[in-house]
């Protein structure tokens, strides 16, 4: 199953959220064990200078596919999986 990840930075960050805001279903952001709704700008805002994964709440893969170009206009990028 292939990742989203994203190297987090402030400027990133209200570019995020904004685009979190408008979908029909949740993003989760997940550093560690940390995991916050990708809504929460002070949420996200706090693994700025990190890699986090982004994971759509959603089985719709039209949806999947859309939040996965979005967020290449950001800099992010799938992975095969953990550790890659």
């Amino acid at each position: 199953m292939k990742e989203i990840r994203m190297n987090l930075t402030v400027d990133k960050v209200n570019k995020f959220c904004a685009i979190c805001d408008v979908l029909d279903y949740d993003v989760n952001v997940i550093c560690g064990r940390l995991c916050v709704d990708g809504k929460s700008v002070m949420g996200v805002m706090e693994m700025c200078g990190r890699t986090v994964t982004l994971a759509p709440v959603t089985n719709d893969q039209h949806d999947i596919h859309d939040f996965l170009n979005r967020m290449k206009e950001l800099g992010a990028y799938e992975t095969e999986g953990f550790y890659s």
